[in-house]
């Protein structure tokens, strides 16, 4: 607790006040606590963004042609576009995610392009968030650590 007296002047009275310092403590705590714990989540809605170089080049190779890799998880499989081959990997028999069977196809995939390290993944909106978390392990493990989440289209 701290207090504050002022003197009174010119027959005034003296003013005495506490001010509680406790409560203000403890609510810095724990905001502090909160955001530490939230701020996880910032890592999920980040997006990487470069802007492009402008002007002629000097160098006198071609660019090479970037791979577009996207997977996108349904109620019902995994569609996996490795440019503009759709893949699909149906559930088990059990009805469970078949995370086997989709590592062992982002891993030929990395095996034809070993230089490449990003994966977009879109959900429907039926998906639970403890598939969507898998399905991005499972990308990580096979060798895409570049991941990225968005919402499905349709």
């Amino acid at each position: 607790m701290a207090s504050v007296s002022v003197p009174g002047k010119g027959g005034k009275r003296k003013v005495d006040v506490n001010i509680e310092l406790v409560p203000f403590i403890d609510m810095l705590a724990m905001m502090i606590t909160f955001l530490m714990m939230t701020a996880v989540w910032t890592q999920l809605g980040k997006i990487q963004v470069s802007q492009a170089a402008t002007g002629g080049s000097e160098s006198s190779t071609p660019p090479k042609p970037t791979l577009q890799l996207n997977l996108t998880v349904t109620e019902r499989s995994y569609l996996l576009l490795v440019g503009s081959e759709m893949k699909e990997i149906p559930k088990t028999a059990e009805g469970a995610f078949d995370t086997a069977k989709l590592v062992e196809e982002l891993k030929a995939v990395k095996k034809d392009y070993p230089d490449h390290r990003s994966i977009t993944i879109a959900a429907e909106d039926g998906i639970l968030y403890q598939h969507l978390v898998l399905t991005v392990d499972k990308c990580i493990e096979a060798g895409f650590p570049d991941v990225s989440v968005t919402a499905a289209l349709g």
